[in-house]
């Protein structure tokens, strides 16, 4: 190795890197109008929007022969899985996992972060007066948490960010909860008038 190998090889890290943020920054574009897409009920238009994050995803996966960069992947990557989950929960068909390959990080990250998008869900079903559903979706938001509380034994270094994800997810929950019966309670003293 010599001083010319080293600027060459990090003059091309550095082109690797300005087109991978490119394409980090359509994923994430991409993975947002999805879940804002999920909140308003348009579900056709945000399978259309996961479709064509999953294609930036396919682009992505060319980077992995740069493992000096390949990490800053995990943020979009991270709001990939939160969409595509979040789509999987409203659709039925959520069973803890995606058909996409992305960082082991990433997904456990992304099943975190989706437990706040599924706080948004509930609250919207309980205005709706749809507390029943309400109610599944925070048994789910719980049961999303006990399944990812084992990963908070790994250090940060491996998991980036979970511990802190995961105590704003259970204050979530528990707001959650008490949003509920204060909805069941609305609900009772409705049907009483």
């Amino acid at each position: 190795m010599n001083l010319e190998d080293c600027r060459k090889k990090l003059e091309e890290l550095e082109e690797a890197r300005e087109e991978l943020l490119d394409l980090l920054r359509e994923l994430r574009i991409f993975s947002s109008k999805a879940i804002v897409y999920i909140h308003s009920g348009k579900i056709s238009e945000a399978e259309e929007s996961i479709r064509k994050a999953s294609e930036i995803l396919e682009k992505v996966k060319k980077f992995r022969e740069y493992p000096e960069i390949y990490s800053v992947s995990l943020d979009a990557m991270q709001e990939f899985v939160e969409a595509t989950s979040f789509l999987k929960v409203v659709k039925g068909e959520f069973d803890f996992s995606i058909e996409f390959e992305v960082l082991h990080s990433a997904f456990v990250t992304g099943l975190a972060d989706l437990i706040g998008e599924l706080r948004r869900y509930a609250l919207a079903r309980m205005i709706e007066g749809k507390i029943d559903e309400a109610e599944k979706i925070l048994e789910l938001m719980e049961e999303i948490y006990n399944k990812l509380m084992p990963f908070a034994t790994f250090p940060d270094k491996i998991v980036p960010n979970l511990r802190p994800k995961l105590d704003v997810a259970r204050a979530g929950i528990e707001r959650t909860k008490s949003d509920l019966i204060s909805a069941r309670l609305y609900e009772a003293l409705d049907r009483d008038r």
